[in-house]
């Protein structure tokens, strides 16, 4: 057997069982085999560690007095089906349940939007509306800024090129206040 080949299908015994994609008799029977082994333990261990840095925040989250600011820690794509989407509206709900209204999203890394990022974008400015806050968005790259323009959501949602001009809309004096 070709030894690249017997390696691929190591690893990919490895993920099935990270992933729990196996049975459980399956499951049993690899890490009979496998966690006796050293070597294969040690591959497992070094693709779970892979999986964590994988599977790290899109989107991180972090305060200024009353303001919430919320910041895509990569390129980041406001589509249906992306995980930036979804950690994004996860991370908007909880701020809804908190009662955090005043709401700054950070698009400067976001290449990429449809109608359901919009979508969400005018849901939760909608919700802070309604519960006396805001939503702005902080530099929105062109393409962003185009799609706002046709939709004309840009007469609804304000966006701001930098955090300072952004932080002073919501009324905060971001040279006299605390990071």
């Amino acid at each position: 057997m070709d030894v690249h080949e017997e390696r691929l299908r190591r690893e990919e015994k490895i993920r099935d069982y990270l992933f729990r994609k196996m049975s459980p008799e399956a499951a049993e029977a690899f890490e009979i085999e496998y966690l006796a082994s050293d070597d294969c333990f040690d591959e497992m261990v070094a693709s779970r560690l892979i999986l964590q840095v994988l599977g790290k925040p899109k989107v991180e989250r972090r305060r200024l007095e009353d303001i919430t600011i919320l910041e895509f820690t990569g390129s980041a794509q406001l589509t249906l089906q992306s995980e930036e989407m979804q950690q994004l509206q996860e991370l908007l709900e909880q701020l809804g349940q908190q009662s955090d209204t005043k709401v700054l999203i950070d698009l400067s890394r976001v290449s990429r939007i449809d109608s359901s990022g919009l979508a969400l974008l005018i849901t939760w400015h909608a919700h802070a509306l309604r519960n006396k806050g805001m939503v702005k968005l902080l530099n929105p790259g062109a393409k962003i800024r185009q799609m706002m323009r046709v939709t004309r959501l840009d007469s609804v949602l304000e966006s701001y090129d930098t955090e300072r001009d952004a932080l002073r809309a919501f009324g905060l004096d971001p040279d006299t206040s605390p990071s």
